[in-house]
């Protein structure tokens, strides 16, 4: 066969130099195999690769069943069932794509399901069911695994230990196991080969997440950020994935609850641990979630909801470090105190509120049961959810009338909060806040002042997951009742003690406070400045700087309009040009025309998008609009951020 192939032998050294060339190659061959660039580089390109193939292909997939959405259900209400069926279709198949791609996008869904301001609630629930049971992988690897980080087999270390796992996750798998001197424990074992997966599946992320901020129409209170959602998501997993936090988290988080009786954490073993491995107390407990099994075991149903609430506000307010995922799978109950002690497992997902959100958020609480609205804003700006320097009128406005609400039903016991109500008292209710604020709530809309910090996205979920167990736990579970005097006494200490905060409040009704001498002492110039202003304007020194928010509406639907006509009429200039550009200039410039065309078509397209919803935000609150507005809030931002009502 050789033969056939090669030309005639008209040199008789040839079979001796291509014998030399055969072992020169194969020598090539073993030591690149040895280097990291050679045959096994090779692999984990061809590896990276094809998986960067896989999440495009599953990327773009999606991405077109979503135009195709848009497209059918353009002109239809987004509230109509019919949409609201096909929406639930789709958050179906993303929650689907997102189990097939594995354990980057299964996490990076679980962390998804905690943005409340920027996804459809059926997406939220989708995403919200999915879950890190996955299939556990062989115990031989797991020992492996134990062995190296350790650097003794695996019964040098313990007496005994389970080859079945008690249970299996995206990330790792847990087993139970006893130490040499018999103290029971779980080992966490890390799969193997995960931050090279996080890389390359990362990489691909934060380039969908750049093309959904330059295509995602940000029409509502809230500004979102996906590349920002990227970034963070990415730094949770890499964090996740280094056990040590997690070990340092769990002493941190055992710390801080170590002189209360109804809080269990289970302990830490730092010489059984390492960054892929981590070693824990054994703390059996009944799901927080089986109440005939909690009533079975004679604990108390009401004082566990209490303790996971309060516990939680512990963690939030005074702690500054609290658990990103407190869901019935992470919580259980045992023996430990009289009616039950509550267990935390999982501390991978934890976050720390820096000391100025915190004081920022204890402002906030304070404002609000005192009623002062431009406080209340300071706040929202100090804990970074209200833009800074932006036009604040609107959002006081908003504010004060929120706040108003709050003391109203605050002042008598006959009084509901808005979620007591009945759905026909909701209704009214929206109703009514729209007609009396729908200029402010208007502008504000177009501003989009409120940004939501991925910190608290983790916040507002979990107190929605404690609501579900402390209602599982008890029908009468009402989270904002508990939580409203803990919040009370919290304003109260937040200058250090009671004492301190009362005389500061004295001080504030009286005018003794120190900016009011300031202010007092300073009268005489702030009044010869004032004249010297009316002067100046009778004068005509000086011009007023008045904003109409009327006007603002009518200039933005004139620009809209003129950018469409534009467009439009520019879109038909070049296709009639490019008809006839061909036997003139040549057919290149004939499909460049059809190109800037169809651009220009997408901007005019574009335009009157904006102008539909513009006039249906205008109807909207003028109360002119749909009937399913009275179903929601006017603004996921203003009602998540302004904390009006619980």
């Amino acid at each position: 066969m050789l033969q056939a192939t090669t030309e005639p032998q008209s040199h008789g050294d040839h079979p001796r130099r291509s014998r030399r060339g055969l072992r020169r190659t194969l020598r090539v061959l073993a030591r690149s195999a040895r280097t990291r660039d050679g045959l096994f580089g090779v692999r984990k390109k061809y590896r990276v690769v094809s998986r960067t193939f896989l999440i495009w292909r599953r990327v773009v997939w999606q991405l077109w069943l979503f135009a195709c959405f848009k497209r059918r259900y353009a002109s239809t209400p987004p509230g109509a069932p019919e949409v609201v069926a096909a929406r639930r279709k789709l958050a179906i198949g993303l929650r689907d794509t997102m189990i097939a791609l594995g354990a980057t996008f299964v996490k990076l869904g679980q962390l998804l399901s905690t943005r409340v301001d920027v996804l459809p609630r059926e997406v939220i629930e989708e995403l919200s069911l999915l879950q890190n049971d996955v299939p556990g992988f062989p115990v031989e690897r797991a020992l492996r695994i134990i062995n190296r980080e350790l650097g003794k087999p695996a019964d040098e270390v313990f007496a005994s230990f389970d080859r079945t796992p008690l249970a299996a996750a995206s990330l790792a798998q847990v087993h139970r196991a006893k130490l040499l001197d018999g103290q029971e424990v779980v080992v966490k074992v890390q799969r193997e080969n995960l931050r090279e997966t996080f890389d390359v599946d990362l990489f691909t992320i934060r380039i969908v997440a750049a093309l959904a901020d330059r295509l995602d129409p940000q029409t509502e209170g809230v500004g979102a950020n996906w590349k920002a959602i990227a970034e963070t998501s990415g730094e949770v997993l890499y964090r996740e994935i280094d056990f040590n936090n997690e070990r340092m988290s769990a002493e941190e988080f055992a710390a801080n609850f170590a002189k209360l009786p109804n809080i269990k954490v289970p302990r830490t073993y730092p010489e059984y641990c390492s960054a892929r491995l981590i070693t824990l107390e054994y703390c059996p407990g009944i799901k927080v979630t089986d109440t005939e099994a909690i009533q079975k075991a004679g604990y108390d149903p009401i004082q566990i909801s209490d303790s996971i609430t309060t516990s939680y506000l512990e963690q939030v307010c005074r702690h500054g470090f609290f658990h990103c995922d407190p869901h019935p799978g992470n919580l259980a109950v045992d023996g430990g105190c009289p009616g039950g002690r509550l267990i935390y497992y999982d501390f991978g997902m934890m976050e720390r509120v820096e000391n100025r959100v915190k004081k920022g958020f204890v402002d906030l609480v304070f404002s609000i049961y005192e009623n002062l609205p431009k406080a209340a804003c300071d706040s929202l700006e100090v804990m970074g959810v209200l833009r800074p320097g932006i036009d604040r009128y609107s959002i006081e406005r908003i504010a004060r009338n929120m706040l108003d609400t709050f003391q109203t039903t605050l002042a008598s016991a006959d009084n509901v909060w808005e979620n007591e109500m009945t759905p026909e008292q909701k209704k009214e209710s929206r109703r009514e806040r729209r007609a009396k604020l729908g200029g402010d709530l208007f502008a504000t809309q177009a501003e989009r002042p409120f940004l939501l910090p991925p910190k608290f996205t983790f916040v507002f979920r979990a107190f929605s997951t404690i609501d579900g167990i402390g209602k599982e736990l008890s029908p009468r579970y009402d989270l904002a009742r508990i939580s409203q005097p803990y919040l009370r006494e919290l304003a109260d200490l937040r200058d250090g003690s009671s004492v301190t905060t009362l005389v500061k409040e004295v001080g504030r009704r009286l005018g003794l406070r120190p900016e009011d001498i300031a202010a007092a002492v300073t009268q005489p110039r702030a009044v010869a400045s004032v004249a010297d202003t009316v002067k100046r304007l009778e004068e005509g020194d000086l011009k007023l700087r008045v904003r109409t928010l009327e006007v603002e509406r009518l200039l933005e639907r004139v620009e809209l309009r003129q950018q469409l006509v534009g467009a439009a009429l520019g879109a038909v200039v070049l296709l009639q040009w490019s008809a006839s550009a061909p036997r003139l200039l040549g057919p290149w410039l004939g499909r460049a025309a059809v190109l800037a065309a169809l651009r220009l078509s997408w901007e005019a397209r574009s335009a009157w998008a904006a102008m539909a919803s513009l006039e249906a935000q205008r109807l909207r609150f003028e109360n002119q609009g749909d009937s399913r507005y009275d179903d929601v809030d006017f603004s996921p931002g203003v009602s998540a951020a302004s904390g009006a009502s619980p």
